[in-house]
């Protein structure tokens, strides 16, 4: 078995894209090390001329085809039904990795964390909902999600994460920390637990709300900067939704 399943999505016309992430895991990644499994959310002609004969050599493991958008967290869903490696490694088209040293230095990060680790990348934060994501109510949206356990969600009101005077400006901890949605790595045992991506998603929010179904299980997140991978290189595409 792998150590880990390579999960990348792609979108649209963009076989430029889509071939360099796969040819920088080719290149990059020993072969018995991983499955690449390939997600083409409203497939172009020029992008299935390029993952159709990968797949055919045996180079994708597994290639998921969408004529239409399905959208982002739809399509992983599927992408990540039959996976059976113990970590996932998530690419966005447009992050791919520049060196050898990126698969053993984020696989050797993920082993020697504590089991209570389950997610690594670039990490951020948010401020507020608004900067990530359409819906009135991300706290109620929080609660009522089958993730959740009881932690107060992050907010400015008093009582945000638990939160009642915070940094003693009289306020709740309205920080929402998580990993960039571009590139990470994550243990499937969470990714099953958490039944994830939730089934309420379609793309916005995703990572910002991965970040607190991680926080809501007494889980943690571990920082590996950009390290041998390039993310996020290229404009959004698609619909925002």
């Amino acid at each position: 078995m792998p150590a880990v399943s390579i999960c990348v999505l792609t979108y649209g016309e963009h076989a430029r894209l889509a071939q360099r992430a796969v040819d920088s895991i080719m290149r990059h990644c020993p072969r018995s090390e991983y499955e690449l499994i390939i997600g083409a959310n409203a497939a172009g002609k020029e992008t299935l001329a390029c993952l159709r004969p990968l797949e055919k050599s045996g180079a994708i493991d597994r290639l998921i085809i969408s004529p239409v958008n399905l959208n982002k967290c739809p399509m992983m869903r599927q992408m990540f039904a039959s996976v059976t490696a113990e970590f996932i490694w998530w690419f966005d088209d447009d992050s791919y990795i520049v060196d050898g040293s990126a698969l053993p230095t984020w696989l050797e990060r993920a082993r020697k964390s504590p089991p209570s680790t389950v997610m690594w990348g670039q990490t951020a934060q948010c401020d507020h909902p608004h900067n990530f994501t359409y819906l009135d109510d991300a706290v109620g949206f929080v609660r009522a999600a089958e993730w959740y356990r009881g932690l107060p969600p992050p907010s400015w009101r008093p009582g945000g994460k638990g939160e009642f005077d915070f940094q003693g400006k009289g306020t709740g901890d309205g920080r929402w920390f998580f990993v960039l949605g571009g590139c990470w790595l994550i243990r499937t045992s969470a990714i099953r637990a958490l039944d994830w991506p939730d089934k309420r998603l379609e793309k916005m929010g995703d990572d910002v709300f991965l970040g607190e179904a991680i926080r809501q299980q007494g889980w943690q997140i571990g920082s590996v900067p950009t390290e041998g991978v390039a993310i996020n290189t290229a404009p959004r595409r698609g619909d925002i939704g």
